[in-house]
């Protein structure tokens, strides 16, 4: 798996579409987990927050220093706290989101 994980981060950094998307649909369920702590109104926001972060993160990920999945999870729930908080209305949505 993580072999697989770090295939896919190295593919999409070279502009592989299909790459990101693999990576970005693993995480889906965690992203309608969220989804369903917040507001109906606030759910489309708050997935296409934490998507942008997401690729950002995979995008900036160094795999030259730290390849390894443990890693880039713990980095992956290191999102911009502020995007975040001001899109879940609900701390509870918010905390559960940073405990994944």
């Amino acid at each position: 798996m993580e072999e697989e994980i770090f295939d896919l981060v190295l593919r999409a950094q070279q502009g592989d579409k299909e790459a990101m998307s693999k990576i970005l649909l693993t995480i889906t369920p965690l992203i309608r987990n969220a989804q369903n702590k917040v507001k109906y109104d606030n759910r489309d926001d708050l997935k296409q927050n934490i998507v942008e972060l997401l690729i950002q993160k995979i995008m900036s990920y160094d795999l030259k220093h730290i390849p390894n999945f443990s890693s880039f999870c713990q980095m992956l729930i290191e999102v911009d706290d502020e995007k975040l908080q001001a899109v879940a209305e609900s701390t509870e949505a918010y905390n559960w989101f940073k405990t994944q």
